[in-house]
């Protein structure tokens, strides 16, 4: 079975490479205009002091066994050097090697356990690494909505958006069709392990097509690479 997998992911990951070419020339041909580089802003002390109290409180930690609970307790002295860390993160394009660090828990799915295939690994990054990647994640979400990237159909992962907004407008049309006596046609795809079959090449190719260019786009290269477990 393991090898099985393997070789998927092999055969995924040529097929992406070989694609990303097509990839760059279809959004060319889609975009006729090319987008402006993002523009980033230093991070506040207060920003950071409000990113660490956003997070829940747990007891569950990274390699450094610092919880959130603790960095909650203590944001008022930890924010300032954080915020000057934050900041040297993005205007030089260098993701912190030590926050790359994560454990990584098989969690069961479904299906036969003795498989590795049917465990979903979660991967448990320090308390500081989340503060980072809120602060990169801030940033390149308001470029995207400032320059309307997004198409309007993306629900998921946005604020104020959830997948019930998807399903109340598939069911609104469905029932305006069938008001008007027109014929319906569904198709449903479900892509498994989706995030295994993502290529950081392609990805970054995208980022840089959207304006994510210069530091900020060393920065995502920076984060993406050369990761531990």
């Amino acid at each position: 079975m393991i090898n099985q997998n393997i070789n998927a992911n092999d055969s995924l990951t040529k097929t992406s490479i070989n694609n990303q070419n097509k990839l760059s020339f279809s959004l060319k041909h889609v975009f006729q205009n090319s987008f402006p580089s993002i523009k980033y802003h230093c991070t506040t002390t207060k920003e950071t002091e409000n990113i660490i109290m956003s997070f829940k409180s747990s007891n569950s930690c990274g390699y450094d066994e610092i919880p959130t609970k603790l960095l909650k307790l203590c944001s008022y002295f930890i924010s300032s050097p954080l915020n000057y860390i934050c900041n040297r993160t993005l205007f030089t394009g260098i993701f912190p090697n030590r926050l790359k660090y994560a454990i990584i828990r098989p969690l069961f799915k479904k299906g036969n356990k003795n498989y590795m295939s049917n465990y979903r690994p979660i991967s448990i990054l320090t308390s500081f690494s989340k503060i980072f990647e809120k602060v990169m994640q801030t940033r390149t979400v308001k470029h995207m909505t400032d320059h309307n990237i997004l198409s309007k159909e993306q629900y998921g992962f946005r604020t104020k958006l959830k997948t019930d907004n998807a399903t109340y407008q598939l069911t609104n049309k469905i029932l305006n069709a069938l008001n008007n006596n027109l014929l319906i046609g569904v198709i449903f795809c479900n892509l498994e392990k989706v995030f295994d079959c993502v290529n950081h090449k392609i990805l970054l190719s995208k980022l840089e097509f959207y304006g994510i260019t210069g530091n900020h786009y060393k920065l995502y290269k920076s984060y993406l690479t050369n990761r531990y477990q």
